[in-house]
Parts: C-alpha cells; sequence; structure tokens
C-alpha cells in the first residue's frame, strides 16, 4: 500500500493545493472589492467541479471493472495512461509558465464574470477548478493501474487533498511562508518522473495487446538479483514504475519521456526586461486609463500612415502585436490597445535603452484600454507581453517632428512638473542616506538596529516607488520579492535581506547582498538626474501609487515577513499626494470642485491609519482584524476613484 499512497498523495497534495490557490485567489479578490455576495457563486463552481471530477473517476472506474480483463483492458489502460501523461505534462509545463501571472489572468476573468452575470461567475469558477479535478482524477488513475491494494489510491488522494487544504490555509491566512515556487519546482519535477513510469506502463499494454511490437525483447531482468518484494524495489516500482523486469520499448520509453521532459522543465526561463509591477508609473512617459470596456478594435499592419487623430490602434493576440501605424508626429497621441489573445497582454512603448516611457497592464482577453503617452521626436520600441511575461513582441515606432511634449507647453504644468522633480530627488537623497545605515547595521550583524532600519529606509523608495520602477534593470535588484524572478534569476535586494532578518538566518550570508543594495541604491540616484517629468506623468504617477496600495500593500503581501506593511503603504500615499501637490495650482485652475474632494478623501486615509500608528511608525500587518484590513481598502479605494479624474484634467487642452 504505501509506495502506491505516496504516489496517489504526491499527485492529491501538488492538484490540491494548486485548485485550493485558485480558489483563495477567487475568494480574496470578491472580499477585498466588498462582492462577497457573489462568494456563494463561486462556492457553486467550485462543487459542481468537485462533483464533476469524482463523477470521471467513478466513470473510469466503471468502464475498467466491465472490461475486466484480456485485450480490451489492456487498451483501456494504455490509452487512459498515455491521456494521462499528456495531461500532466501540459498542466506542470502551464503552472511553471503562469505561476507569476496566475493571480492578474484569475482575477482579470473573474472581473469580465461580474459583469456578466450570476451564471458566468459560476461557470468561471467551474472551469477554474475542474481541469485541476480532472486531472488528478486521471492521474491517480493511471497511477494506479496494476496495484494491488484498491484502496490505497484512493486513501493517498484524499490524504494529500487534506494536506493540501491545509497548507493552502495557513499559506492564504499568512500563518506559515511557503516558498510555493519552490514547492511547484520540485513536486513538478517528481510528477515528470510519476509520469515517465505511467507511460511506461502505457507501452507495456500497448505491447501486452500486440499493439506495440518488442514485448518479448527484454532490456533487463533483475528479479533474480533483487527481490521484487523488497521496500526499495516496491518503493521504484510503486512510485515512478521502474520495475525489476522491462521491455526495451518501455525502458527507451521512460528515458527518453524523463531526461526531455526535465530537461525542458529546469531550463531558464527567458528573462522579462523588467519585473512585472501593476499600475507602475513612468518616468519618461504618460499613461491615463481611459477606460476597460470588453469589446475590441481593428488595426492594419504596422507601417501604414501617420495618424491624422493622434490615435495609434493596437492589435494584440498570443502571438502578434499589430500597430496600425509605425510613425507618428511628436506630442500627445493615444493607443488604443485590444486584447483579440486568451492571455493578459500588457503594453509598453521604450525608449533608449528599454527605459519604459508607457506602459498599460493587465488588459484581459476581449477588453480594450486606451491611454495617452507625450512623445518627443525620437526613436521608440512599443512590445506587447501576451502572459505578461518575457521581453514581449516588439516592433520599432518614429517619432517625427520637433515639438516638445505637449504638457510641457504650459508654464504652470511645466513649473508643477519641476516641483515634483526636486520633491523626487530630495526623497532618493534621503533614500541612500537611510540604505547606508541599513547596510551598514546588517555588515555589523546588528539585526535590531536592522530590522528598525528596515521601515524606515524603504519608505523613501516607496514614496516615489512609480519613477524609481522605470528603470527596469535597477527596480527588481533592489525591490524584488521572492517570486518575482524567473527560476534561476538571483533574488536579491531588499526583500531577500528581510527574509533573513526576520526569519533568524546569519547576517553575514547577505553581506554582499547588501553591498550589492547600496550600489544599485546609489546607481538609482545617479540616473535620477537625467530624468524630465511631465505634469501628466505625474497626474498618472498619483493614481498609480494607491493603485499600488490598492493591489499589494493592502493585501499584506509585500512585506511578508517584517509585516510593516503599513509603513509602504503610508508612504505611496505620501507620494501620490506631493504629485498632486505640485499639479494643485492647475487642477484648482480647470476644475475646482475636484480639488477639496481630494483633501477630504486624503483626510480619511490620513484617520484611518492614524489607528494603526504606534510611536513613530506603525503597529505590524498582523495585528489588523479583516474588518480593518476591509476599512483601510474602502478609503484607499474612494480616494483612488477621486484621483483618477486627475489625468483626464491634465490631458485636456
Amino acid at each position: 500500500m504505501g509506495t502506491v499512497f505516496f504516489a496517489s498523495y504526491l499527485i492529491g497534495l501538488r492538484d490540491g493545493l494548486e485548485a485550493a490557490l485558485v480558489i483563495s485567489i477567487l475568494v480574496a479578490f470578491l472580499t477585498q472589492s466588498s462582492r462577497r455576495d457573489r462568494l456563494r457563486q463561486v462556492w457553486a463552481g467550485v462543487a459542481a467541479a468537485v462533483l464533476t471530477s469524482a463523477a470521471v473517476g467513478v466513470l473510469l472506474t466503471t468502464v475498467a471493472g466491465w472490461l475486466g480483463s484480456g485485450v480490451r483492458m489492456e487498451l483501456f489502460e494504455a490509452a487512459t495512461s498515455l491521456v494521462a501523461v499528456v495531461l500532466v505534462t501540459w498542466m506542470i509545463f502551464w503552472m511553471r509558465r503562469t505561476a507569476r501571472t496566475l493571480k492578474g489572468e484569475l482575477t482579470g476573468r473573474l472581473e469580465t464574470a461580474l459583469s456578466m452575470g450570476g451564471w458566468a461567475v459560476v461557470t468561471m469558477a467551474f472551469f477554474a477548478v475542474l481541469r485541476e479535478g480532472v486531472e488528478m482524477v486521471l492521474l491517480v488513475f493511471a497511477a494506479a493501474e496494476g496495484a494491488t491494494d484498491s484502496a490505497a489510491p484512493l486513501l493517498g488522494m484524499l490524504s494529500g487533498i487534506a494536506s493540501a487544504v491545509a497548507l493552502g490555509w495557513v499559506v492564504t491566512t499568512a500563518t506559515v511562508r511557503i516558498n510555493l515556487g519552490r514547492f511547484f519546482t520540485w513536486t513538478g519535477a517528481l510528477l515528470i518522473l510519476v509520469a515517465a513510469g505511467i507511460l511506461k506502463y502505457g507501452v507495456h499494454g500497448l505491447q501486452s495487446a500486440n499493439v506495440l511490437p518488442g514485448g518479448t525483447r527484454t532490456a533487463f531482468d533483475l528479479s533474480t538479483t533483487i527481490d521484487p518484494t523488497s521496500w526499495y524495489a516496491t518503493l521504484l516500482t510503486g512510485t515512478i514504475n521502474l520495475t525489476p523486469r522491462a521491455s526495451v520499448l518501455e525502458i527507451a520509453a521512460w528515458l527518453l519521456f524523463a531526461v526531455i521532459m526535465l530537461a525542458l522543465f529546469f531550463r531558464p526561463a527567458p528573462q522579462p526586461a523588467a519585473r512585472v509591477r501593476t499600475n507602475a508609473f513612468v518616468a519618461a512617459g504618460t499613461v491615463v486609463a481611459l477606460g476597460l470596456t470588453p469589446g475590441g478594435c481593428g488595426g492594419s499592419k504596422a507601417g501604414d500612415a501617420a495618424p491624422a487623430d493622434g490615435v495609434i490602434t493596437v492589435t494584440a493576440t498570443d502571438t502578434g502585436c499589430d500597430l496600425s501605424a509605425d510613425h507618428t508626429p511628436s506630442g500627445q497621441r493615444t493607443f488604443t490597445v485590444s486584447n483579440k489573445g486568451a492571455k493578459i497582454t500588457e503594453f509598453y512603448v521604450y525608449g533608449t535603452g528599454d527605459r519604459v516611457v508607457g506602459e498599460v497592464e493587465n488588459v484581459a482577453p476581449g477588453v480594450r484600454r486606451d491611454l495617452h503617452v507625450d512623445l518627443a521626436p525620437g526613436t521608440y520600441t512599443v512590445a506587447c507581453k501576451p502572459g505578461m511575461v518575457g521581453a514581449g513582441i516588439r516592433s520599432p515606432l518614429t517619432v517625427t517632428g520637433t515639438a516638445a511634449p505637449a504638457a510641457t507647453d504650459d508654464a504652470a504644468l511645466a513649473a508643477a512638473a519641476a516641483d515634483y522633480r526636486r520633491y523626487v530627488l530630495s526623497q532618493a537623497d534621503a533614500f541612500v542616506e537611510q540604505t547606508g545605515r541599513f547596510v551598514t547595521a546588517v555588515k555589523a550583524g546588528d539585526r535590531a538596529a536592522a530590522q528598525a532600519q528596515f521601515p524606515v529606509a524603504r519608505t523613501y523608495y516607496e514614496r516615489i516607488e512609480t519613477v524609481a520602477e522605470s528603470f527596469g534593470d535597477l527596480d527588481p535588484g533592489i525591490d524584488a520579492r521572492d517570486g518575482d524572478l524567473d527560476p534561476g534569476a538571483e533574488w536579491t535586494g531588499y526583500h531577500r535581506i528581510e527574509q533573513q532578518l526576520w526569519s533568524g538566518g546569519d547576517l553575514a550570508a547577505v553581506a554582499p547582498v547588501a553591498d550589492r543594495l547600496l550600489a544599485d541604491v546609489r546607481s538609482l540616484r545617479q540616473r535620477l538626474d537625467g530624468v524630465t517629468l511631465t505634469a501628466l506623468e505625474l497626474a498618472n504617477g498619483a493614481k498609480s501609487l494607491l493603485d499600488e496600495v490598492a493591489t499589494k500593500k493592502v493585501t499584506g503581501e509585500e512585506d511578508r515577513y517584517s509585516h510593516t506593511d503599513l509603513w509602504d503603504f503610508a508612504a505611496n500615499v505620501d507620494g501620490s499626494r506631493a504629485a498632486l501637490a505640485a499639479l494643485r495650482p492647475v487642477l484648482d485652475a480647470r476644475q475646482p470642485d475636484l480639488g477639496p474632494r481630494l483633501d477630504a478623501r486624503f483626510a480619511a486615509v490620513d484617520a484611518e491609519l492614524a489607528k494603526h500608528r504606534q510611536g513613530d511608525g506603525f503597529v505590524s500587518y498582523t495585528t489588523l482584524q479583516p474588518a480593518q484590513v476591509q476599512l483601510l481598502a474602502a478609503t484607499i479605494n474612494a480616494l483612488g476613484e477621486q484621483v483618477s479624474a486627475v489625468p483626464a484634467v491634465i490631458a485636456h487642452r
């Protein structure tokens, strides 16, 4: 029972945890967006998926019992084995490819389903969980073929599911921090070996049914040397189906599958040009999200005439990124991005050296997003990123003319941009100084001093985060979290040191990381000297900082070891307020009633944050009750709604 139980347990654990994480993402999204009334529809979809998966298991068992034994049974078991191998292989690589963007894809689809009605939510949840359930049942059925104990596979799968539910609960409630990337990597590797064994069993079945030749051509026969009932022989047979006796074709299939799949699985993924961050603000361009509506727009291939109305249509698919024009006059331009693919995508405009000039993220399938960008004359690169990973599908964009960006034509707007630039540089100066103190404490082994300095130093970065993020080569080295990077990429920066500080690890081990952090921070400060900001960037950045709070800080997932998220929360709000303060004279002149509304919303956020202050800082995020977190989310969302009107006011001329 033990080995078959273990293989089934592993399958139940991995697939069960994938399903648990999918469910937790959907539930958390509805809870945080104050749509708990739709939770019953999600749970209805989950229940239907569980029942359907169980029905598949009953069907397979019934058919196997009806066939009994003989050639038909051999063919049936071989067919189910091969289908199981294909399905599990696809799912393993799918999870590896989409793990970093899974949350965005699921919430994007759920948002679309919510707009379509209750049955759409049920259906979306049903299919999101069904693929995990059917894979689990089919894989356990295939792994259990030939087992002498019919109860062991079922008990193993159920035990794995129970463990997955418990593990999913502690992960989503932040009771325990688990490196899910590493978990899925190693369980994925083990499942590849299990799948190789299932493939071998399928080949054996086809040979027994005389569909494949070579059934009597033995690669080796160690049954007289190795006791088939020994613990090690039983372990290898029950988990990865390596038996003391096997045919040449069986072993060839096992080895080829295992070697090729493991090589592909552990092959480093292409590194993205910049770390994916939701709603990032850019330092050399502007993005104004003016709509998020279902539908799409057409677009011809790049190379057409320059747009007379300043609008460039972008048709994004899973394999293409087509622009209606590959050249345009300088000034304020609108990109209308339509996602006609099956994956969530992003659209970027890059300047020299892949510096982010403009971007729009989380464009779900069937959705159109409009954005404004101020473009100076020069050569740019545009890119669509299906799946929100990699360097993207790129093409050149030429901006002609001599006009300066539109927003700098107005003296008041230019003054606002200059004022905010001074703010950014002052915060960057303080960030260098405070990071130096942090690094000194880390290298001295003074854990208490380093822990106290950690949130203080990061405050200055969080205030200008959306500007700093535009340097795609520096931001990951400074602020990447575990899981933000592709497999094989080195994890450095504040959060790497944070893990060591709060886990009790040896600080000497992260001394080189601290040195690199300080070097990256100093490099960031030097590069900021060359940054030129526009007023439209300020408006966009103010909203992006609040989006950063709503999607990262309020969930408690940013500072996952120190739980100093409220420091970051407050710093993002401060940065947004500073950008809007610089724009205030223009806002008061163009829309006098907007400023007082902003003041009232900022005051509400300040009052809510004040409830959680402790000395010069804040309490640990783990002390907040769900109702308190929900109230923080509500106040920041209310502020965000008002701030979202600012870019349109600044863009209108």
